[in-house]
């Protein structure tokens, strides 16, 4: 038999993206067990990353080992989540690491991508590791009078040679009389001939663009094909359903990155 920690821990890592807040209080209110629900929040925050207080980002790639905090090394801070309210608490300054020469620039640089890129919440950090750059980008979506919520989340690592890799993850969930739940992911390994801030933010915007695609194509052919064989041709009103133009209605995932 599957144990009450098991369960909850599943149901946590599942979890939408902008709905771990109405996971957790139902579980709560079902179980009582907040414990077990924050630790498996702690490891939800870890594997999957979000953003926090509009700002900052908290994943494994910023994580202080040994200890329940975060780092930002573009502010030069350190911060706990509140599990409860997941909110930023606890802010407190650390001595600055050793940075690229072009950090700073790769910081206004990416602000402006994401100002141009994603059209609601959007953060990034950047984790300076022996030479290497770790890059997270979380664009986060949350529409509840419509019934959806997503994240796109893009992580890179730039090497000291010149390559980069990492991954890109949307993550979707239409839940309007039903749910619908989309996860793509795919994988980046490729090489950039200069480490400057605006070679690094063209090779993002470029594998972005081109991931977006791919997406768009995904959705044409569930639109013409997977759709089509969920229920039978001609419903209880002896109509037949266009199906490209009903379920293209709901524009998937152009309504969480709508690309510009």
């Amino acid at each position: 038999m599957t144990s009450l920690p098991t369960i909850i821990s599943s149901l946590v890592s599942s979890a939408p993206p902008g709905e771990l807040n109405k996971v957790r209080d139902a579980l709560t209110t079902i179980t009582g067990d907040s414990s077990t629900i924050d630790d498996a929040i702690e490891v939800y925050i870890k594997n999957g990353g979000a953003v926090f207080s509009k700002t900052y980002v908290a994943s494994s790639a910023n994580k202080v080992s040994g200890s329940t905090k975060f780092v930002d090394h573009i502010h030069n801070q350190k911060f706990n989540v509140d599990l409860k309210t997941l909110s930023v608490i606890d802010l407190e300054p650390v001595e600055p690491i050793d940075k690229p020469l072009y950090f700073d620039d790769l910081v206004d640089q990416l602000h402006k991508y994401g100002d141009d890129h994603y059209p609601s919440t959007f953060a990034f950090t950047l984790v300076p590791d022996s030479g290497d750059l770790e890059i997270v980008i979380i664009g986060e979506r949350k529409n509840e009078d419509n019934f959806f919520t997503g994240r796109w989340k893009s992580q890179y690592t730039l090497k000291s040679t010149g390559s980069i890799v990492g991954s890109v993850s949307l993550d979707i969930h239409y839940y309007e009389e039903g749910n619908v739940r989309l996860n793509f992911g795919e994988q980046v390994d490729s090489k950039i001939n200069s480490t400057s801030a605006s070679d690094i933010v063209n090779f993002i915007n470029n594998t972005e663009n081109e991931i977006t695609l791919k997406i768009v194509e995904y959705f044409n052919e569930l639109n013409q094909k997977s759709f089509k064989n969920l229920r039978r041709l001609l419903p209880i009103t002896r109509s037949k359903v266009n199906w490209g133009k009903a379920i293209g209605n709901y524009r998937l995932g152009l309504d969480v990155v709508n690309r510009s």
